[in-house]
């Protein structure tokens, strides 16, 4: 017979469960809910890029089947993704002949899968939950690294794939566990580990969620996805030989610059360790202060030009004292002893310990080159880590003195309003890229005349003509017509 699971503990400071604490979690839910709706109907006007995408697309057209494309990309150098081009070419044969609808519509479901499970993983059941969970949400889609899992499709946004997963992997650690729960976590597992290196992380999630207290994933459940981790890594590395990236195989940013693959080799081909190291640290960083941006100290380079964009002050006023929040919770994090039974229960923050180590997996993960996609499921932790400090320190503050509840409360307002702002801002720059993309489609016969590429069969003509007619019926506004002062706080 199975052994039997200890129930999962309530959170610190929540109510304890019942019906009068489900109220409190529709409510968040109907938060979740507003923010993935709002998201969608910008997601919905957004043409699927030409960029990173339209090749895919016909290349996906080229392929017999799914199976045969994850075969063929098995022999790829640098990179081991071949779920990700199998899912592209599954859709396009879903899709028939209705590109745009079939790929933005998964990513519109994949976005509501990623708030859907990050408000479940906040198991609402108190006032102080539900207003923790407000800011949380905000800082989740307010964070430089969420931005990308909007923006872009390849024509699928891996990164947000990866995001669900790990949550996914989170929701499971955080359930009262069994076999099928166990089963869950390895499929989960193998599906992102071969779709994108991050993958990897949904390992990390469910070891630093044991660890953390969280039980749903058994022991037997960890060791069958250390097994599977093993086999990716045999596989990868010493039967395909597949490899990692190298310099040479993007640009990157610096400290203050942009270096092209040449300059990289040029200055680091001998000894790549210090550029490695760099990556990792500003990897992190990107997550705790939201700078530096893809590598790139954008506030510092500013004020050395005489300038601070409004857009790195807000950066700096939402992410610091969010950051200092997160700090001060993890250093007061303990492992507590259950009443007179000497049974462990969760730590003071388990949510903030599972963070921390997904934080520095993908920075690990980073290594090679440091982009705010690739950080993209660290911040959508950083903002279960940030849930949880909001919540212990508005309890904090309920039983404070007058004026340091009041002054607890005027540093949230600021705080979170900050984080409202950029989140807000999120639908400018989804506008301005839907501009742009449909300013790519209109331009490209003439480009690709000019390049002397025109596409080789029939079926590539048509799918591009079905992709441009598309974009170009859809509105965009012209960014010419928007305030001037929205780029400058919300960037471009």
């Amino acid at each position: 017979m199975p052994s039997p699971r200890a129930p999962v503990p309530h959170p610190p400071g929540s109510a304890a469960c019942g019906h009068e604490t489900r109220g409190y979690a529709r409510w968040a839910y109907v938060l979740a809910a507003i923010f993935t709706l709002a998201f969608a109907y910008d997601l919905l006007r957004l043409p699927v890029q030409v960029y990173d995408a339209l090749g895919e697309i016909l290349d996906a057209s080229r392929s017999p089947s799914a199976g045969h494309s994850f075969v063929q990309s098995l022999g790829t150098a640098a990179y081991f993704r071949p779920l990700r081009i199998a899912q592209i070419k599954a859709l396009f044969d879903l899709s028939g002949g209705q590109y745009w609808l079939v790929y933005r519509g998964f990513h519109v479901l994949l976005l509501a899968l990623c708030l859907w499970l990050f408000t479940r993983a906040l198991r609402v059941r108190s006032t102080t939950d539900l207003a923790a969970a407000a800011v949380a949400l905000t800082v989740l889609t307010g964070m430089s690294t969420f931005r990308g899992t909007v923006l872009e499709a390849f024509p699928i946004n891996h990164f947000l794939e990866v995001a669900v997963a790990a949550l996914a992997a989170l929701n499971l650690a955080q359930s009262r566990g069994g076999w099928w729960v166990d089963a869950a976590a390895a499929v989960v597992f193998a599906a992102a580990a071969l779709t994108l290196e991050s993958g990897l992380l949904v390992w990390v999630v469910a070891v630093s969620a044991r660890a953390a207290g969280f039980r749903g994933i058994s022991r037997g459940g960890l060791a069958v996805m250390t097994g599977l981790l093993a086999a990716y890594v045999a596989v990868r590395f010493l039967w395909l030989q597949t490899g990692a990236p190298g310099l040479s195989e993007r640009s990157a940013g610096y400290f203050l610059s942009v270096l092209e693959p040449d300059e990289l080799v040029r200055r680091f081909g001998d000894w790549p360790y210090p550029f490695y190291a760099y990556n990792v640290l500003a990897s992190v960083s990107s997550v705790l202060f939201s700078e530096p941006r893809s590598g790139v100290f954008v506030g510092v380079r500013g004020w050395m030009q005489g300038e601070f964009p409004l857009l790195v002050v807000l950066a700096l006023v939402s992410s610091v004292p969010t950051t200092l929040l997160v700090a001060w919770m993890l250093a007061r994090s303990r492992r507590v002893r259950g009443a007179g039974n000497g049974v462990d229960t969760e730590p003071v923050a388990p949510l903030g310990l599972v963070a921390a180590a997904v934080i520095a997996g993908s920075a690990a993960l980073s290594y090679a080159y440091t982009k705010d996609d690739i950080m993209s499921t660290a911040g959508v932790f950083y903002a279960l880590a940030a849930f949880e400090s909001l919540r212990r320190l508005l309890a904090y503050a309920s039983t404070a003195r007058t004026g340091v509840a009041v002054l607890t409360v005027i540093a949230l307002l600021v705080c979170g309003s900050a984080w409202a702002i950029r989140s807000a801002g999120l639908h400018h720059v989804l506008r301005m890229q839907a501009f742009r993309h449909r300013g790519d489609w209109a331009v490209l016969p003439a480009r690709l005349a000019a390049e002397g590429r025109p596409y080789e069969t029939a079926e590539g003509a048509a799918i591009v003509r079905a992709l441009r007619g598309e974009a170009l019926a859809m509105p965009a506004p012209n960014p010419g017509s928007y305030a001037r002062w929205a780029e400058d706080v919300w960037g471009d």
